[in-house]
């Protein structure tokens, strides 16, 4: 069971921190290309989410992002478009920066970046650790499990490990969850922080959608898809070290046409490295 996603074959072999290669223009704009290859109905919310963020990496002064909030507003097509990029405050520790990514004039995206020193003092503390998790080794990957069943193209640009995967044919309900470990490929990290950091937005935006099927097995497909409103990022470690990720993504609450979504990435030491939460507008899938 899997949703539908565009595309019939991987076009392109290259990594995700060449996908996410920017054209700069000036100080504050850069040319990027909304690929289909990088795309799910539309170009995907975790795609566009990583060029505005290594778009904000290139604008700022400082080494690390802090937090991130994106606004959706309109669907874009596959093609050319901008980055527009705005300093809303400059200070010694953080900076706040503005991103909008446009295309054929029109505001596709707009988010603000937190960006910070690399180290600074401050209370230190961590509840958030998971214990036990599994190593790479000792889970089945999705092509061992499912050998009949290629995964769909955007799928295919990280190896996964499913832990609480999607729901098989005949499956009961179970909690709207799923859990796993990821590793991009063909190149697991990326050089460039921001990017790096990146790689956890878009499994949280692609799987967070995917994460009530557990609770609805008998929809395949779903009679609704369920754009992103908005997505709000903490980045609480570097991502830098950790070549596999833990997802926890957990869509808790559907009700009143709104969906919510929210989720963990963890390192295989059960770090918190990345967490995120999001509201999606439930739409009659068309056609259905």
């Amino acid at each position: 069971m899997k949703p539908k996603i565009r595309g019939d074959m991987m076009e392109r072999v290259d990594d995700f921190e060449e996908a996410t290669r920017l054209e700069r223009l000036d100080d504050k704009r850069w040319a990027v290309d909304l690929r289909e290859d990088w795309g799910l109905w539309s170009p995907a919310g975790g795609f566009i989410s990583a060029l505005a963020l290594r778009g904000a990496g290139e604008a700022t002064r400082l080494p690390r992002p802090a937090s991130m909030t994106c606004h959706f507003l309109r669907m874009g097509k596959y093609g050319p478009a901008e980055l527009h990029a705005e300093i809303l405050k400059s200070g010694r520790r953080s900076e706040l920066i503005r991103m909008e990514l446009l295309q054929e004039g029109n505001v596709l995206l707009m988010c603000h970046v937190w960006a910070v020193q690399d180290e600074a003092p401050g209370l230190m503390h961590d509840a958030s650790r998971l214990e036990n998790l599994p190593t790479p080794e000792s889970l089945k990957s999705y092509e061992e499990l499912h050998p009949d069943r290629p995964a769909p193209p955007f799928l295919q640009r990280f190896e996964e490990r499913p832990i609480k995967g999607m729901p098989e044919a005949g499956d009961g309900a179970r909690d709207p969850e799923l859990t796993g470990l990821y590793k991009f490929r063909p190149r697991a990290r990326a050089e460039n922080t921001f990017v790096d950091t990146a790689r956890a937005m878009v499994l949280l935006d692609t799987y967070g959608w995917m994460a009530q099927y557990p609770t609805h097995p008998e929809d395949d497909p779903s009679p609704w898809i369920a754009p992103n409103m908005d997505y709000h990022y903490r980045f609480h470690r570097p991502t830098t070290e950790a070549e596999w990720l833990h997802m926890r993504i957990r869509a808790g609450i559907a009700e009143g046409g709104l969906m919510s979504t929210d989720g963990e990435i963890h390192d295989l030491e059960g770090r918190l490295l990345v967490s995120g939460t999001s509201q999606l507008m439930c739409l009659p899938r068309p056609g259905v």
